[in-house]
């Protein structure tokens, strides 16, 4: 028997929108790469353009002011009113069954109904269960209505209790509502989270309480079942426990009170109690799951509690995991406050750095990278997302916040800095531009707030025609979408750093805000980097106070590509989340050199699972080859011969192939030339075979775009279709139509999300009107005094002032001649300057409520000064609200795009994404379920970029690189390079693939599958890396590659005795080396190769290790052939001072030499040479 307490309860009034991620931190630009996908008045994809989109496609429009037609369309259009599709049968039987369910919410619920209560869980489980989205997203819609009563029947569960006997109908009714609540068409829904997350908040109650209380309950009713009530099966129990324990994690994740409950803890006690007396087989699938999501649970629980730095060691084979403290550096103090960016936990820190943190003289506090070295978090998995967040945000702001900080003590000091043509900025790479001002801040409903910045352009461009200054701006990289800008003003003996991001460069003279249509004056159209109300303060006072400021150029930092990164990396650390922990942080045992024991994905542990090779089989006519991973070994070496005599596959790649399908974690090295490639996409094949049965693509993940493109390019060419790439940065156009942009324009949406955009698009509207009016008055306070502006701030706040401002005295007779204050304004007044000068404000208030005409002339400025900044404050504050509830909005109009998009990449096999792009569309991914992750080029992958893209969906993941070739690229070498001094400790350029390869030490090593078959080398030049790959192998192949036409040898070493330039380049001598001998004997050879008539451009490459080199080889070589440089080496060079991204001097922009200028073109474009360093070469 199932009871309720007597009484209706009624919902709290404080059910807010506990929606998922509603807040965006700085350098977020999303809402500038929709695209045309939102609301517009151009290519709204309605032809009959005077007609209201909306009415159009659904017959309604809920704008208040809407400026489109609501009639028909006129004739002269052709255009036919729009038809109701026809529903079918299955859509109308789908419409029936919900329309049967919502009749049942239409209803109060009944004390004791326990028939109406399963009824309405279990038909809303199987509405969740059909294939019509339309009504999935409906239903939580409809229980969160206030029209309907469906909060009340989830308070009628939640609040239920069992009397005797009545333990298995409370787990009948229970068992349904939790698949509900915890259903993948309730939780990666995006566009109706919103109405998901106040459900929750519902459940929650206070603090967590009503849902605490109602899982106590269930655990009790479950154990009972358990021990009384044979029928009631230990599957269904465990079902229940999976669906609880779902349920509590998002719970626990939405309503960040209930971390705090007092009864949390013994509800996680409880459920691993019940697990353990229930006797759930830990081996299986089921006590894995739940497993980890406990784990995630009392992380997040940990983390709240502050009890990160209060974790136990468990020892391991008798030996401490504590780490060793006398190694750590003594003069190093911990984040305490001592500026307001110098938190102890991640997730209060803010990604761009505060002014406070840029004045601060206190070191940065860096942790070691090295887990033996001691940190004031005891949680390795926390502390690890902890390093590598603080380490990558220093690698990117590190300097330029030194750099700044020193300047803005310089400026201070010495304000004439300023004018300078360039001050010190030290290594920062930066450009400058002076006289920089904020002509207007702007608000729309498309891109936000955004400010027009105006500032003397270079020098050399002011004596240019417009076209040329045109032509100069479209070819520069400069100020290009996306770079980071630093506005440094000084007023009032003070100067401000303010960050901000370039969101459109306009070189059209035609359009408004441009670069090029004044000779000295140009203008970029850029967003604050923050949503900090100090920087909105700050960027009003720019606009309207006339203040010295010069505009900083950063293009060393983009935001886009950083903050994702960032901002995951504090997600996971607040969610207490890092999957593969047991890989990723292998514990420390006595045997340093034991390898870890990794099982197959969770996946794959189902009974009766195996992998198919049969895509792979060169005969497929001879019957499939089978790898059951659960019994499979890769130490199998007959099952090793059978793959490589059925495949294509040496066996090398072989043995790489069965670790990647036996191994949940998987790391495969592939030397130079090996295939790792080759490998990929057969691996590709085979699991896209059995995931036939399986919801959610596969993602491959790159670092570059260009590695991302090469293999997107393999699997298409190898009979893949259904694949998706996410970016804009793809240079391939066989990828073109498979864009994720392109492909999600033929998904339609939902009448739910359409009418949920046209709800948002009205407050959106409301909001930007309000916005704009804001700013207007804002506008205002920079001219003269007006008295209507500042009239109803005085009659509100000093109504004796008020009076004395009127037209009319007493007896009611009006006064002519002009505004009563302005004539006051500019009246002299009966006291002296000088007698009030010392008055405070309060003072010269307090005279004027007695008379106006009392104060001075400088007297009465200055109250209207203060009154200004009175009303400056107010409309500032309003503004500020404004724009963040206006973000909320926006968010909300962002998930049903994205949503769009999720619907989109299911639909996929494989979703390709570079580590920044995914990071950047996490929202949408996390709920894609994708399965299995494959990272291309890992040994280049920083660390923090690995650990952003584990999705909690993910079981599988396979890295296949190289840790001998290229490491990561990092800004800060000097000081977080593995490779300098100084940079030991913290080693932020060892990739993830290098650490678990090596092995660290005191800590069992990860396996690695190596492959070993080179197709790529001549003997002659493999050899000459034999120390490095010892078990590298020559294919046959390259044993008969033709000798090099002109060459007496196909290796030759040239020793010679010719000295490097010294003091021929004092500014750049310390940064680099070069010798001019070998440049001419350089060129002289490429020159004789060249003329034997054999190669093309992609046969020759000339190599160096060194910038300086590169730079002198490039000016001598482009006389005779065009160089192409890559991006990398373009980057390197201006980075290291040997050419300018974009020259301001004069004499350069002016120059008009006959020499080739450097281009980059597509290898395949080429006839001539390719110039390239030696770090860059091998990719």
């Amino acid at each position: 028997m199932v009871e309720w307490p007597s009484g209706n309860s009624r919902r709290g009034n404080s059910r807010g929108n506990t929606g998922r991620g509603s807040s965006s931190r700085g350098g977020s630009s999303r809402g500038n790469s929709r695209g045309g996908r939102g609301k517009g008045n151009s290519g709204r994809g309605n032809e009959a353009s005077d007609i209201c989109f909306d009415y159009q496609r659904t017959g309604e429009c809920r704008r208040a002011q809407c400026s489109f037609s609501h009639g028909e369309p006129s004739s002269s259009n052709n255009q036919q009113p729009r038809q109701r599709r026809e529903e079918s049968a299955i859509q109308e039987h789908a419409r029936v069954n919900y329309n049967k369910w919502k009749r049942i919410i239409k209803r109060e619920p009944v004390v004791n109904d326990t028939h109406t209560m399963k009824l309405l869980w279990t038909d809303a489980l199987g509405i969740l269960n059909d294939d019509d989205r339309e009504w999935k997203q409906m239903l939580p819609r409809d229980l969160d209505s206030d029209e309907l009563h469906g909060a009340k029947h989830i308070l009628a569960l939640l609040q239920m209790k069992s009397g005797a006997g009545g333990a298995r109908m409370f787990i009948v009714l229970a068992q349904p509502f939790l698949e509900v609540m915890v259903h993948q068409a309730i939780l990666d829904c995006l566009s109706i989270d919103t109405f998901v997350g106040r459900l929750y908040n519902l459940i929650s109650g206070s603090n967590g309480s009503r849902a605490i209380q109602f899982f106590q309950s269930l655990l009790s009713n479950l154990l009972e079942a358990h021990d009384f009530f044979v029928s009631t099966s230990t599957q269904n129990i465990e079902r229940v426990l999976v669906a609880m324990v779902t349920c509590l994690r998002e719970l626990l994740r939405r309503e960040h009170r209930a971390l705090f409950n007092d009864s949390v803890v013994d509800t996680v006690n409880s459920i691993e109690n019940c697990v353990e007396v229930i006797g759930i087989d830990k081996k299986t699938v089921t006590a894995t799951v739940i497993g980890t999501r406990m784990q995630e649970i009392r992380g997040m629980i940990a983390r709240a509690k502050g009890l990160l730095d209060e974790g136990e060691e468990t020892p391991i084979n008798g030996v401490s995991t504590s780490v060793v403290v006398s190694t750590y550096p003594r003069d190093i103090i911990m984040p305490s406050n001592r500026h307001d960016n110098d938190k102890l936990d991640i997730t209060e820190i803010e990604i761009v750095p505060t002014e406070d943190e840029i004045r601060s003289d206190s070191p940065e506090f860096l942790p070691s990278t090295d887990p033996d070295q001691p940190h004031y978090i005891s949680d390795q998995a926390a502390r690890l997302l902890d390093t590598h967040f603080r380490l990558l945000r220093h690698d990117v702001f590190g300097e330029l916040k030194a750099a700044l900080g020193s300047l803005i003590v310089a400026v201070e000091d010495d304000p004439s800095i300023l004018g300078r043509h360039k001050p010190d900025l030290g290594n920062v790479r930066a450009n400058l531009y002076h006289n920089a001002w904020v002509q207007y801040i702007t608000f729309d409903d498309r891109r936000d707030l955004q400010a027009e910045i105006s500032f003397t352009p270079p020098a050399g461009l002011r004596k240019k025609s417009v076209k040329d200054r045109s032509k100069w701006w479209d070819e520069s990289k400069r100020l290009d979408e996306g770079i980071l800008l630093c506005m440094l003003s000084y007023s009032h003996s003070k100067c401000t750093p303010l960050f901000l991001f370039v969101t459109e460069k306009r070189t059209d003279p035609k359009s408004k805000y441009n670069l090029v249509s004044h000779d000295h004056q140009a203008t970029i159209i850029a967003k604050l980097a923050t949503q900090r109300q100090k920087d909105l303060d700050t960027l009003i006072r720019l606009s309207t106070e006339k203040t010295e400021a010069v505009l900083i150029e950063i293009p060393g930092v983009l935001l886009a590509t950083v903050s994702p990164i960032l901002e995951n990396l504090q997600n996971m650390h607040k969610l207490g989340r890092l999957p593969f922990r047991q890989w990723i942080l292998p514990d420390r045992t006595r045997n340093s050199r034991s390898i870890l024991d990794v099982p197959p994905p969770l996946y794959a542990r189902k009974p009766g699972f195996a992998f198919s090779l049969s895509p792979i089989l060169k005969d497929e006519s001879s019957g499939d080859l089978r790898i059951d991973p659960s019994t499979c070994s890769v130490n199998d070496t007959n099952l090793v011969d059978k793959i490589e005599l059925l495949t294509e596959l040496d066996r090398g790649q072989c043995e790489a192939l069965l670790a990647a399908l036996v191994r949940e974690f998987c790391q495969i090295q592939g030397p130079p030339g090996t295939g790792k490639s080759f490998l990929g996409v057969k691996l590709v094949k085979v699991l896209l075979h059995c995931m036939k049965k399986q919801p959610g693509p596969i993602i491959i993940v790159c670092y570059t775009n260009h590695a991302l493109d090469q293999f997107l390019e393999h699997l298409l060419e190898s009979g893949i279709e259904k694949l998706i790439r996410i970016g804009g940065q793809s240079k391939s156009s066989i990828l073109e139509g498979k864009n994720l942009r392109v492909v999600s324009k033929g998904e339609s949406q939902t009448k739910s999300e359409r009418y949920l955009l046209a709800k948002a698009y009205e407050s959106l509207e409301i909001k930007a009107k309000f916005i704009n009016s804001s700013l207007a008055k804002l506008s205002k306070t920079k001219d003269q005094p007006d008295y209507k502006s500042m009239e109803g701030y005085i009659a509100r706040h000093y109504p004796h002032i008020h009076r004395q401002f009127s037209r009319f005295d007493d007896e009611g007779f009006e006064q002519v001649g002009g505004e009563p204050f302005d004539l006051w304004l500019k009246k002299k007044g009966k006291q002296t300057t000088d007698s009030q000068a010392t008055y405070t404000v309060d003072q010269l208030l307090a005279t004027a409520s007695l008379n106006i005409h009392a104060l001075s002339i400088a007297s009465r400025f200055r109250l209207v000064d203060h009154w200004k900044n009175a009303i400056r404050e107010t409309i500032v504050d309003d503004l500020h609200e404004a724009v963040r509830s206006s973000e909320l909005v926006r968010q909300n109009i962002h998930n049903i795009h994205d949503d769009v998009d999720r619907r989109v990449l299911q639909t996929a096999q494989i979703i390709g994404v570079t580590t920044t792009g995914l990071a950047r569309k996490i929202s949408t991914l996390r709920h894609v379920n994708s399965k299995v992750i494959i990272c291309e080029e890992a040994g280049e992958v920083l660390e923090a970029h690995l650990l952003s893209t584990l999705l909690p969906s993910v079981e599988h993941v396979v890295s296949i690189g190289d840790h001998e070739q290229l490491r990561p690229q990092i800004n800060n070498f000097k000081d977080l390079s593995l490779e300098s001094r100084a940079g030991t400790l913290y080693q932020l350029d060892r990739s993830q693939f290098e650490r678990l390869s090596v092995g660290q030490n005191g800590r069992s090593r990860l396996p690695v599958a190596q492959l070993n078959i080179q197709r790529r080398m001549r003997p002659e030049i493999s050899k000459l890396i034999n120390r490095i790959y010892p078990e590298l192998i020559d294919h046959g192949s390259t044993k008969v590659y033709p000798d090099v036409v002109g060459m007496r040898q196909n290796v030759f070493w040239l020793d010679h005795e010719k000295f490097q330039d010294d003091g021929l380049n004092q500014e750049h001598k310390t940064m680099s080396h070069s010798n001019q001998w070998e440049v001419e004997m350089t060129a002289a050879l490429v020159r004789h190769i060249v003329r034997q008539g054999e190669y093309s451009s992609s046969d020759i490459a000339v190599l160096t290790p060194y910038s300086g080199q590169l730079q002198k080889l490039r000016n001598h070589m482009r006389k005779d052939f065009e160089i192409v440089l890559s991006d990398r080496d373009q980057d390197t060079l201006v980075k290291d001072g040997f050419i300018a991204p974009d020259s301001d001097h004069e004499e350069k922009l002016d120059q008009t030499s006959d020499r080739k200028a450097l281009q980059k073109k597509k290898l395949s474009e080429l006839l001539r040479q390719v110039l390239i360093s030696t770090h860059n070469f091998y990719t």
